[in-house]
């Protein structure tokens, strides 16, 4: 399962796309938020804690982290390995 994230009716305010109450994939809603950090804020925005703060969002689902996970590749692109060909859309 995918770990999914729903916004706290207390915080809607603060991310006015979500709606509270609606379970969202975790991953595309972190993408959503830092994107519009970057927007806002312009490319120099530092990123301290996690991009989806436990105090405004609840989570459910997926698989626990073990290990360490820095510098590790998440992205499905990144799957590929290198100089692997792709179908032209």
């Amino acid at each position: 399962m995918l770990r999914e994230v729903q916004l706290k009716p207390a915080y809607a305010d603060n991310y006015p796309t979500l709606t509270p109450g609606r379970w969202y994939t975790a991953a595309a809603i972190a993408g959503l938020v830092k994107g519009t950090r970057i927007i806002r804020e312009g490319r120099e925005v530092t990123f301290t804690g996690r991009v989806l703060p436990s105090e405004h969002f609840e989570f459910r689902g997926g698989a626990e982290r073990r290990g360490r996970w820095a510098g590790m590749h998440t992205r499905r692109i990144d799957r590929h390995p290198a100089g692997g060909t792709r179908r032209a859309g």
